[in-house]
């Protein structure tokens, strides 16, 4: 009996985040403009929406990057379906590593082209775990400057090492123990990695004793709660918040530069 009200509990939680994207989408279906070669020769960041796959979820965090200043180029990949059937964008592993290969390729494009210029790959929740799968798609040799993952949808004891030298400077991880869809929502349907287990969105990358994990090229930061000015009050979706893009994210998109 426990154990069913705590499965009830886990699909009332992912059906209210189904609900809030649905609301979201209520925005309108926002396209990121073209970028421009001028944008791209002082830099790239690519964008990995939620598994939802769209580019109107991250519209604030665009618009965000833009108001603090970055003049990159800001590439929004859609990936996948509409919310109605956004499920098989989490659990089909094969079309995640197919969708993973083709944004490599775009990253390996962009680098031979521009060698010097900062590559930044930022994945949102499912988007997050399809960035690390894109960067194990990486071929030997191609690097992005940084990865950052927020809410990423894949699992705390995902092995970091293999994508750490994809990495020229770090492979920043942002988690919150508030978020209840990449706890309870990857133990019930899983990761992206398709591992039923809490997600390093929610507790971050951890050892074999569950302890933050500590690697020269990782930074993990968590949730807190100064950012609640900010409009991101720990849930799953504060992250798409447009002051937070604007004062948090993009901070760490430039600051290696």
């Amino acid at each position: 009996m426990k154990q069913n009200r705590t499965g009830m509990m886990c699909s009332c939680r992912v059906f209210r985040w189904g609900l809030g994207v649905l609301m979201l989408s209520a925005t309108g279906c926002f396209q990121a403009p073209k970028v421009s070669d001028e944008q791209l020769a002082h830099g790239c960041v690519i964008l990995l929406p939620g598994i939802e796959g769209n580019a109107w979820q991250l519209r604030d965090t665009y618009n965000g990057l833009r108001e603090a200043g970055i003049d990159q180029a800001i590439e929004i990949v859609p990936w996948g379906s509409p919310p109605l059937s956004s499920l098989p964008n989490l659990v089909d592993i094969k079309k995640n590593r197919e969708r993973a290969r083709k944004i490599a390729g775009k990253i390996a494009t962009y680098r031979a082209a521009r060698p010097e210029a900062p590559l930044t790959l930022v994945g949102f929740s499912g988007g997050g775990g399809l960035a690390v799968l894109t960067l194990e798609a990486l071929d030997e040799g191609v690097q992005v400057d940084r990865a950052i993952l927020i809410a990423g949808a894949i699992s705390n004891h995902y092995d970091v090492d293999r994508v750490l030298p994809r990495c020229k400077q770090s492979l920043v991880n942002i988690y919150s123990r508030r978020d209840s869809v990449v706890s309870a929502g990857t133990a019930l349907l899983g990761t992206i990695d398709r591992v039923r287990s809490v997600s390093a969105g929610y507790s971050g990358f951890v050892d074999n004793d569950d302890a933050l994990l500590k690697r020269d090229k990782l930074r993990q930061i968590g949730w807190t709660p100064e950012w609640i000015g900010l409009g991101h009050y720990g849930g799953h979706l504060g992250c798409l918040a447009q002051a937070w893009a604007r004062e948090v994210l993009a901070p760490l998109v430039v600051r290696e530069r």
